[in-house]
Formats: C-alpha cells, sequence, structure tokens
C-alpha cells in the first residue's frame, strides 16, 4: 500500500496484519481519485471506517486542507497514527476513535466536509443505514460528495434522503458509488 500521487508519493503505508481490515485498492484508490481530482484541492474530508487511513491520507497528499479519520478498531487505530507520524501531518488530521454512526451524530451541527470516504465492512448491509444517517445529518457540505465503498455484488439505491446517486464503478470485487446532495 502507497501514496499514488501528491507531495508523498511513492511512500509506502503501514497496514494492520490479519484479515480484519480490507485496504482500499491501488488501482480503485486512483480511479476514485481521478473522478474527485477537481474537488481535492482545500477541500475538508471525513474518512469513515478509515482503518489506516489509506484514503484521507491520499487526499491530503494531493492537497485537502484536513481530514478527521473514524476508526473504532484500536489496532487500525495504532497504525494509523505510525501512518500520520511517518507523513508528518498529524497537525492535519484529527482521530476519532468511535463507532461511526455515534460519529456522524457527534460532528453534525459541530462540522461539515467536502468529502465523504465510507468504505464499511462488506456484505454486513450497512452501506444503506450509513447513507441515511449522513442524509439526516448536517455533516455535508451543500455541494459535498459521498464516496461509498463496497462490494460490487451489492446494488446501492439511486437516492437516499437528499443524497443522489451520480454514478458507479466497478473495479473486480469492488464498487465505488458516488452521492451527491440534492
Amino acid at each position: 500500500m502507497r501514496v499514488i500521487a501528491g507531495r508523498w508519493k511513492g511512500r509506502r503505508l503501514l497496514a494492520v496484519k490479519g484479515m480484519h481490515t480490507r485496504p482500499t485498492s491501488d488501482r480503485v484508490k486512483e480511479a476514485i481519485f481521478n473522478i474527485l481530482q477537481q474537488y481535492i484541492t482545500g477541500s475538508n474530508v471525513l474518512d469513515l471506517f478509515a482503518g489506516t487511513g489509506n484514503l484521507g491520507l491520499e487526499a491530503l497528499s494531493r492537497g485537502c486542507s484536513r481530514v478527521v479519520f473514524v476508526e473504532k478498531d484500536p489496532r487500525a487505530i495504532d497504525v494509523l497514527n505510525k501512518n500520520r507520524a511517518n507523513l508528518g501531518c498529524v497537525e492535519q488530521t484529527t482521530v476519532m476513535r468511535d463507532d461511526v454512526f455515534y460519529a456522524i451524530k457527534r460532528l453534525s451541527g459541530r462540522e461539515r466536509f467536502d468529502i465523504i470516504f465510507a468504505d464499511p465492512p462488506y456484505s454486513r448491509g450497512l452501506e444503506a443505514l450509513l447513507l441515511n444517517a449522513i442524509a439526516d445529518s448536517d455533516i455535508l457540505c451543500q455541494d459535498g460528495i459521498v464516496v461509498l465503498e463496497h462490494s460490487s455484488r451489492d446494488h446501492q439505491p439511486d437516492r437516499v434522503g437528499s443524497l443522489i446517486k451520480l454514478q458507479d464503478r466497478r473495479y473486480g470485487d469492488t464498487a465505488i458509488s458516488f452521492y451527491k446532495k440534492e
């Protein structure tokens, strides 16, 4: 796992040993950021189910202003903190050790994000619940984008509350759905 582009291009990121986390592949990550390139610079990013910080750290490398990482696994948080320190971006980041749904409630009304990355565990049915929680909260900016990573076997709804699906992309077992606030 590495940073693909930007100021930390080519830098390796540490990963959690074992099968509890599933980092976004470089191929999928590159595709996501090619689609988002016009939105990254200066953006405020929320990385839900952050794991080791792969997506949020890529956004920082490409010029976003700030990232809030939400993760509850202590092993993943330990690796995330090492990755933040190794890249020298601790000041630009915040780590919340919380359940994602609780974190959304805590952030609502306090902070808004231009981009929200969400990579929940596959095949647990969390995607619709997560999209509803985001739609019902006040954490997404008016022109903000939600990037939902999920199994390519799972179809995501075209609309969830105030969120409208812009497009889907499939990459083997992984699919990415992009949502925007109506």
